[in-house]
């Protein structure tokens, strides 16, 4: 299986249960340093965007 990120790459996907629990963990992380904010928005859209399309994948 695989998908493509909001980046254009291609992802390929071996374990999607495992893939969509990572995802969901990694999208609710943050830095503890509110310098890193700017960052985190766009890691945070970044796994929301694989995580949603995992989710997709999997129905």
């Amino acid at each position: 299986m695989k998908i493509t990120d909001i980046n254009g790459f291609d992802l390929e996907i071996d374990d999607l249960q495992l893939a969509i629990m990572q995802a969901d963990d990694y999208r609710h992380m943050k830095h503890l340093n509110l310098e890193y904010q700017a960052l985190d928005a766009k890691l945070q859209a970044y796994w929301d965007d694989v995580y949603q399309k995992l989710i997709q994948l999997q129905s």
